[in-house]
């Protein structure tokens, strides 16, 4: 892969940053990866940080052998990127028999001593951008170079991706609900749009192996005016490998820093149920609260999709209106027998509802939690060819195989 053709323009009251990526192993038209940002906004800088971060693991996942920039590259992620994608391809090993690490050739980027700069997070309206905000500014006080003075709003990766609708209407509804709320608390909101999901679509792929690059490729735009960024962590109960691997990682963040920017992904001591508590006692972000991608019909959560029923649980038991933002019926067991857990992080969200709904006395909503997770954990068995089934399909598929070599 060549990243080349960099150009930071200024039409129409945007500011565009953008890059050609031309692919060179596999046969793939070239790509213009672009960000915009309201000319009014923070000033962006042409450098080759956000395109390397945002090319790099689309590359390895098509079995590009190299990233080539025209640009130089900060010496801190010429260190960290290949060390991150090691670990992506280690944690996607059902996904990755076939991917090689590409090896980064650019130049290395002379660095400047910055003054200190202001800190940002990532703004989506969900319970875990919520809360990092609320949880930042309890800590630290107004002024603190440390405090989230900024929260970056992103048009293009979970709302705006997809040919086939139109989710500008959802976007804007969200940021109209959002900014008064930012503004109460002295947090600037900063709108962004990319097209740099494009380089790898699959929605599978985005939360296993390329939304924490993604971020930070976004993190990266703004080094004259930001220092840090603070990228939320799922909230799931802490385990041995602090949460579920996956594409946005504690983990992962250090290695996608850069000496100029700072990823940070603090707060993890703190569950979702215990961030959904914060939440609720604060009437004016409850107002705002986004978690659904799903909904079209002028309601911010759609009320039935499996992240909204998660949400409408944990807030019931926090002891706030379930219905209140929520479109739809009232939560009942039959609305979570409706949705299906799709990952280990789901599983891991609803085994704590399942356990909270079992001590608050709620015997159908936690059989119906119960009966949620065990229908999660019969898939993956059968996915994983566990059990008497996967026996069978395992010595079938041998026989069939040495059927095929005779």
């Amino acid at each position: 892969m060549r990243i080349s053709e960099y150009e930071l323009n200024q039409a129409g009251g945007w500011q565009c940053l953008s890059a050609l990526v031309q692919w060179e192993s596999v046969d793939r038209a070239p790509q213009r990866i672009e960000f915009r940002v309201p000319s009014n906004g923070l000033p962006m800088r042409l450098h080759a940080a956000p395109f390397v971060l945002a090319a790099a693991v689309p590359a390895m996942a098509a079995g590009e052998t190299r990233i080539a920039s025209t640009l130089p590259l900060d010496p801190v992620l010429v260190e960290g990127i290949p060390s991150a994608l090691a670990i992506i391809k280690h944690w996607c090993r059902d996904m990755s028999a076939t991917w090689s690490l590409p090896t980064l050739e650019c130049a290395v980027e002379a660095c400047v001593a910055a003054p200190r700069r202001a800190t940002a997070s990532f703004f989506s309206g969900g319970v875990d951008a919520t809360f990092t905000l609320l949880r930042n500014h309890s800590l630290l006080p107004t002024g603190a170079a440390e405090r989230i003075q900024y929260a970056l709003t992103v048009f293009g990766l979970d709302l705006g991706y997809r040919s086939d609708r139109n989710d500008r209407p959802a976007y804007d509804q969200f940021v109209a609900s959002a900014k008064p709320w930012l503004d109460s608390l002295g947090v600037r909101l900063v709108p962004v749009e990319t097209n740099l999901r494009q380089l790898d679509p699959r929605p599978g792929f985005w939360g296993r192996a390329f939304n924490g690059f993604a971020l930070s490729a976004l993190a990266q735009l703004f080094p004259d005016a930001l220092e840090q960024v603070h990228i939320g962590t799922s909230g799931e109960r802490l385990g041995e490998s602090v949460q579920f691997p996956w594409g946005s990682h504690p983990v992962l963040h250090p290695y996608l820093s850069s000496s100029a920017v700072q990823g940070r992904s603090p707060y993890v001591e703190f569950s979702r149920l215990q961030r959904l508590a914060w939440i609720a006692k604060d009437a004016r972000a409850r107002a705002q609260l986004r978690v659904c991608f799903a909904s079209r019909g002028g309601a911010l959560n759609c009320g039935v999709c499996e992240k909204c029923v998660r949400t409408r649980l944990g807030l019931l038991l926090c002891g706030a209106d379930s219905q209140l933002g929520f479109a739809g019926p009232p939560l009942s067991a039959a609305m979570i027998s409706a949705v299906s857990i799709t990952s280990n992080l789901g599983q891991a969200e609803h085994e704590e509802l399942r356990d909270a709904l079992r001590n608050h006395g709620d015997v159908e909503l936690s059989a119906a939690e119960d009966d949620l997770i065990h229908r999660w954990l019969t898939y993956e068995r059968w996915r994983q060819n566990r059990g008497f089934k996967g026996w069978l399909r395992r010595k079938r598929t041998a026989f069939l195989q040495r059927i095929a070599t005779r």
